[in-house]
């Protein structure tokens, strides 16, 4: 027992030496030349530890550099990316819809293999083939983003036989979700 309560120490003091001696969630003693606020709050370390570290956009961080790369590679705005994942999926790369859509941008497998993706739940394939989708879709439908955005939503061939956006309801609030989510993203 004496040797279990020499771990918990030894892993206590190794946190406090990685972190900063901590009261609550405020730095006590961390570095004198850097500002508190500048030091990260325990609860902050142990979500990036997590992977659940969000940024100021407040979505998981890791995926940023992947989102950015997809928009640059497809000129496609990032907060277009991040408006259609946040619906989609509210970033969770393992989302399966009630349809069978998967991953971040929830793509169905048929769609997934047609824009070369291979494993539909990795952030960087499910994202750079939604966003390489997206892109099509834009082209498809002559840059039109709420037709675009229908067509990502129920299909490209339910857009064109409906001659404009769907009457589907779950559509057309699928469409107005996006829209405001890119309002509200900074």
């Amino acid at each position: 027992m004496l040797e279990n309560l020499l771990q918990v120490f030894t892993r206590i003091h190794n946190l406090e030496e990685k972190f900063g001696q901590l009261s609550g969630n405020k730095v006590d003693d961390f570095s004198p030349s850097m500002p508190k606020e500048a030091v990260p709050s325990f609860q902050e370390a142990l979500k990036e530890a997590k992977g659940e570290k969000t940024d100021a956009k407040r979505y998981p961080y890791q995926y940023a550099e992947i989102i950015n790369n997809a928009s640059q590679k497809y000129g496609i705005a990032t907060k277009l990316i991040e408006s259609v994942i946040k619906a989609e999926s509210d970033f969770n790369p393992a989302a399966v819809s009630s349809q069978g859509a998967c991953g971040l941008m929830q793509l169905m497998p048929q769609t997934a293999r047609m824009v070369g993706v291979k494993n539909i739940f990795s952030p960087e394939e499910n994202i750079e083939g939604g966003t390489k989708y997206l892109k099509d879709l834009l082209e498809k439908f002559d840059q039109n983003l709420p037709l675009a955005l229908a067509a990502y939503n129920s299909g490209p061939e339910t857009v064109k036989k409906a001659g404009g956006m769907p009457s589907i309801v779950e559509t057309q609030n699928y469409v107005a979700k996006v829209l405001q989510y890119m309002q509200t993203i900074n």
